[in-house]
């Protein structure tokens, strides 16, 4: 396909990643306050919804005894998240 076409694609994945994470940025602090909870529990939260299905993918992986795809989805999870926090950091 055309490179130009797959620019446009990734440009549009791009905006609605951005867009839906506003569309929710409201009802989660919402939801925050109702609960009581403080921002770092908040994020503390946000982080095992973020990563539930990474562990459902290794759980699953592991039920049916292909331990390949849950080591493959655990090391690539790794490669990116590792280097993204210690530069964000």
């Amino acid at each position: 396909m055309n490179v130009w076409l797959w620019v446009v694609v990734l440009g549009l994945a791009a905006w609605a990643a951005h867009w839906g994470a506003d569309q929710l940025l409201t009802p989660l602090k919402m939801l925050r306050k109702q609960w009581g909870l403080t921002a770092s529990a908040g994020a503390a939260f946000l982080a095992i919804v973020t990563a539930s299905p990474e562990v459902a993918v290794n759980v699953t992986s592991a039920a049916r005894g292909v331990s390949e795809i849950g080591l493959g989805n655990l090391l690539g999870s790794n490669i990116i998240s590792i280097p993204l926090m210690v530069s964000i950091a």
